[in-house]
C-alpha cells in the first residue's frame, strides 16, 4: 500500500503536476491522521473493555465477601442478643433478690459469653492496590469506602473493647463462682453473697448495655452490607 501511494506521488512529480501533488500529499496526511485516530479509538475501547471486565470480576468477588460478612453479622447479632437476655434475667433475679435455682447456672456462664466478627477484606484490599477509580459508579465507590474504612473499623474497635472487658471480668469472677466451664454452666460460691455484690451487679448492667449497643451496630452494618450487595447486583447486571 505504501509503495502504491509512493508511485502515485512520483508520477505526479514526473508529470510536473505540483498542485495536484500537494493536494494529494495533504489528502494522504489526512488519511494517515484519520487512521491513527481510529487506531487510538480502538485501543481506548479495548482498554476500557479490559478495565470493565476487571471491575466486574472484582465486584463479583466483593459480593461473595459481603455475603460472607452478612452471615457472620447475623451470627454475631444472635449471640449478643442471647447474652443480653441472660444478663437481663440475672439482673431481674438480683435486683428482686429472688431465690437461687439451677436454671441460673447457664445464665451465669452465658453472661460471660462473647463472640468474634470474622471479616473478609481481601477483595477490597485488591481494589485499594489497583486504585478505587476502577469502580466507575461514584455512589458504589463511595459506599465501599465508607463500609470498609468506617463501619468495619468501628465494629472492630467495639469488639476490641468488648473482648478486653470480657477477659477482665472472667478473671475477676473466678472468686465468685465454683470452678466450672464458662462456656457451659457455672455455680456461684455463695448466691446470697453474690446478690449483694455491687461489682457483679454493675458489671451485669454494663454488659447488658454493651451487648445491646453491639446489636444495634451490627444491625446498622447489616443494612450497609445489604445496600452494597444491591448496588453491586445492579452494576453487574448492567454489564451482562
Amino acid at each position: 500500500m505504501i509503495k502504491f501511494f509512493r508511485k502515485i506521488r512520483q508520477n505526479l512529480l514526473i508529470e510536473n503536476r505540483t498542485g495536484k501533488y500537494f493536494k494529494y500529499a495533504l489528502g494522504e496526511i489526512v488519511l494517515v491522521v484519520i487512521g491513527i485516530l481510529i487506531a487510538l479509538q480502538i485501543n481506548n475501547w479495548n482498554e476500557k473493555s479490559k478495565l470493565k471486565t476487571e471491575e466486574i470480576k472484582l465486584l463479583k468477588e466483593m459480593r461473595s465477601a459481603l455475603l460472607s460478612d452478612k452471615e457472620d453479622i447475623i451470627s454475631n447479632t444472635s449471640e449478643h442478643l442471647f447474652t443480653a437476655k441472660s444478663c437481663s434475667i440475672l439482673i431481674n433475679h438480683i435486683s428482686k433478690k429472688l431465690p437461687y435455682s439451677d436454671s441460673l447456672d447457664f445464665h451465669f456462664a452465658n453472661a460471660l459469653n462473647t463472640t468474634r466478627f470474622i471479616h473478609t477484606s481481601s477483595p477490597y484490599e485488591t481494589l485499594k492496590i489497583k486504585g478505587p477509580d476502577l469502580i466507575e459508579n461514584d455512589s458504589l465507590r463511595l459506599m465501599l469506602g465508607e463500609y470498609y474504612d468506617k463501619w468495619i473499623g468501628y465494629q472492630f474497635d467495639l469488639q476490641k473493647s468488648s473482648l478486653e472487658s470480657f477477659n477482665l471480668a472472667k478473671e475477676r469472677q473466678f472468686v465468685l463462682f465454683k470452678s466450672g466451664r464458662f462456656w457451659g454452666k457455672i455455680k456461684p460460691v455463695d448466691y446470697n453473697q453474690l446478690v449483694k455484690n455491687n461489682y457483679y451487679y454493675s458489671w451485669l448492667t454494663y454488659t447488658l448495655g454493651q451487648r445491646q449497643w453491639e446489636v444495634q451496630m451490627f444491625k446498622s452494618l447489616k443494612e450497609k452490607n445489604e445496600q452494597l450487595i444491591k448496588l453491586i447486583d445492579i452494576e453487574v447486571e448492567k454489564n451482562n
